[in-house]
């Protein structure tokens, strides 16, 4: 057998032992996605695994504001082992405020520590989201038939009926 092939038959058996990649986080988004004046805004994050966006070190996460720039910031954890990676997969929602009418920009930001005893900060996305003045038009209750009224609709109906059935027969 050449060495080539010993090689390639190697590398495939290997394979089958490498780990899937297990740390990620999805782009932040901002629920709901067309906010009103006076609606509370949301930041959404998909992920898991090895990264957790907050642990409750800093609750809730601070944001700032300076204008229309709106800043939160995430305390977490990134693992770079796998052996360490047993946190779950789902979608983190944390409230951001409600805001006036206008353009805002939300920066979400992550910080987590290092095995070296330092912080590493990482932008995680940095979302453009315009508040509207109008609220949304507002459901309203029409009225409808009470218990009796509907007796009524219905006991017409099959007099009418009836008599119907009664003035057609020879």
């Amino acid at each position: 057998m050449s060495m080539r092939l010993v090689i390639l038959l190697l590398v495939l058996s290997l394979m089958g032992w490498a780990m899937p990649a297990c740390a990620f986080l999805d782009p932040p988004y901002i629920t709901p996605a067309n906010p009103t004046a006076g609606e509370l805004v949301s930041v959404n994050i998909y992920g898991g695994e090895c990264d957790l966006v907050d642990m409750g070190i800093n609750w809730p996460p601070p944001v700032t504001q300076q204008g229309n720039s709106i800043v939160i910031l995430f305390t977490g954890i990134h693992e770079g082992d796998p052996e360490w990676c047993y946190y779950g997969v789902g979608t983190a929602t944390y409230p951001v405020g409600t805001f006036p009418p206008g353009n805002y920009t939300l920066d979400v930001e992550r910080r987590y520590g290092t095995p070296f005893g330092e912080w590493a900060q990482e932008t995680l996305g940095i979302i453009p989201f315009t508040v509207s003045g109008a609220p949304p038009q507002q459901a309203f209750e029409a009225p409808t038939l009470g218990i009796v009224a509907f007796g009524v609709l219905v006991f017409g109906l099959l007099a009418t009926a009836l008599l119907g059935l009664r003035a057609s027969k020879p």
